[in-house]
């Protein structure tokens, strides 16, 4: 090797170590950052360049290592808006509502993204312009996720759209109560022609809550009692009741006679229909089964109905399914949306961007879009166990994803590259005075 090709192999050394260390750094500052993904560096030798018989240039170079598909360090979170992915897979991002630049991340902090305004009814007539929200990363992309079809169940095979979380977002539409149940004790030692009174509200089909009594009318039969329904005001006088039983002490279709222990026979039902002048009929099936004729008190215990008003978005909430579960001022709970997971054959090969997203690349193949849990894969029936259909990855709400860097291995990387620098640099000082001492043999 000639002198000055000396130099090579000392300079290439140092230039290696300080990329080295660039990248311990980044690592450790990085720590703590949402779905940051630690890198290392490896050596490959740099072979000579011979000519003739003299040989120049050796040494070595450096190559980036990233380690992608390695699990980071996942902590809890008070927001609801963060979940983190405990496996495989990647959150789908877009940098635009419709369109644009497809990215990949595993950093689940989000949050809402003001984005374009929306035309809603408000209450009482009219209308308002109100701004759209979405779920975006800490970039300001949208976070993607597929929709449910009319029966709530999601079509996988289609493509994910944007998730607008905004309270306008989605209404929970009234329903018409069609069941209840009343649980109450009538006093057993009443006279005849007595009334005791209970009150209940149910929802009409616009949503609207009506209010009716009850009326109680102890008859001269032993442990019997007629019914009949008293609407509100808006009530016409046809209002009615009926009811049905299989059983035989049941007297008539408003009479019920209790038995020697002071109960109904199971599965005693009542239909009741409450006409109204201006708002809709109510037609509904009470249950009395629970209602009892016992001692010498009135007790009211409880009144159960199905039927709702029209409700809001409230608030909502990630599952282990990466579903997005609303919660409505109804009380009506349903999934919003379903996160997918893209996996890829080489999650190491993608290409890593600034703002720890991610893009693909011919080393890493195609995005495929899986769900988790998938219902395709049945439950285990012998053991009750769902890990089958959570073979790759799951979702923790209120959770977070940060880095996967080993603080222990990066300082001990650390203490190796400056090691290594300081010998690198030690041959240069070397070479360089030997390179002196062959100049000063002509002078």
């Amino acid at each position: 090797m000639a002198m000055y090709g000396a130099f090579a192999a000392p300079s290439l050394g140092m230039l290696t170590q300080s990329s080295a260390f660039g990248i311990i750094s980044q690592n450790i500052t990085n720590m703590n950052t949402g779905g940051y993904k630690a890198a290392n560096t490896r050596f490959t030798t740099v072979l000579a360049s011979k000519f003739d018989a003299n040989s120049d240039v050796g040494g070595v170079r450096a190559v980036r290592k990233d380690y992608i598909s390695t699990q980071g360090r996942i902590i809890s979170t008070p927001n609801a808006h963060d979940v983190a992915i405990n496996g495989d897979g990647f959150f789908v991002l877009n940098s635009e509502l419709t369109g644009g630049d497809t990215y990949y991340t595993r950093d689940g902090g989000f949050h809402l993204k003001k984005e374009g305004t929306d035309t809603v009814t408000v209450t009482g007539g009219g209308s308002a312009t109100v701004d759209k929200a979405y779920l975006a990363d800490k970039n300001g992309h949208f976070v993607m996720g597929w929709t449910p079809d009319a029966t709530g169940a999601f079509a996988t095979s289609g493509t994910p759209e944007a998730i607008r979380l905004d309270q306008n977002a989605f209404t929970s539409e009234a329903a018409a109560t069609t069941t209840a149940s009343l649980a109450l004790n009538l006093p057993a030692n009443l006279d005849s022609g007595a009334t005791k009174i209970s009150r209940a509200s149910v929802y009409d089909s616009n949503g609207a809550e009506r209010s009716f009594e009850l009326v109680w009318t102890r008859t001269s039969v032993a442990q019997q009692w007629t019914m009949h329904v008293r609407s509100d005001a808006d009530a016409e006088p046809d209002s009615s009741v009926s009811s049905t039983s299989t059983t035989p002490n049941l007297a008539s279709p408003q009479t019920f006679t209790f038995d020697s222990s002071g109960s109904l026979p199971s599965g005693t039902t009542a239909s009741l229909a409450v006409n109204y002048a201006t708002d809709p009929d109510l037609s509904l099936t009470l249950n009395v089964e629970d209602v009892t004729s016992i001692g010498d008190q009135f007790l009211y215990f409880d009144f159960q109905s199905d039927g709702r008003g029209p409700g809001t978005l409230k608030s909502y909430q990630f599952d282990e399914e990466g579903q997005i579960v609303g919660q409505f001022t109804n009380g009506v709970e349903r999934a919003l949306y379903k996160l997918p997971l893209a996996t890829f054959v080489n999650p190491d090969g993608l290409d890593v961007l600034q703002g720890n997203i991610f893009n693909t690349t011919d080393a890493s193949g195609t995005a495929t879009l899986r769900q988790v849990r998938d219902p395709a894969v049945a439950v285990n029936t012998a053991t009750g166990n769902n890990q089958e259909r959570f073979e790759f990855a799951f979702f923790i709400p209120y959770a977070q994803e940060l880095s996967n860097t080993n603080l222990q291995n990066e300082f001990t990387y650390m203490i190796m590259t400056q090691q290594a620098y300081n010998t690198a640099a030690t041959l240069f000082s070397t070479v360089n005075e030997m390179t002196q001492t062959a100049a000063n043999l002509k002078s």
